[in-house]
């Protein structure tokens, strides 16, 4: 499994709050998906105290329902103007 430094605690905070969670209402969802994550794991993440692993990030996409691009990049690098995406 790969370790990923984190680069992310910023962007995740950013989007979380995009969501309208709570650090702890975020680790309850992921809680729900099999992962121990307590509030202040959330809090270390954010902060760039805790690495997070490869099936972190995923969790992370799937409950904030954003890319891989918005989590490490704070934008998405995909065009929605593109014309092959209308």
């Amino acid at each position: 499994m790969k370790v990923w430094a984190n680069d992310i605690g910023p962007n995740l905070a950013r989007l979380r709050l995009r969501r309208g969670l709570t650090q702890e209402q975020f680790a309850a969802q992921l809680q729900v998906l099999g992962y121990d994550f307590s509030r202040q794991v959330i809090a270390n993440i954010e902060s760039r105290r805790r690495r997070v692993f490869e099936d972190h990030l995923r969790a992370f996409i799937r409950v904030l329902r954003c890319t891989l691009d918005e989590l490490f990049f704070g934008v998405s690098l995909v065009s929605t103007t593109h014309p092959a995406r209308r």
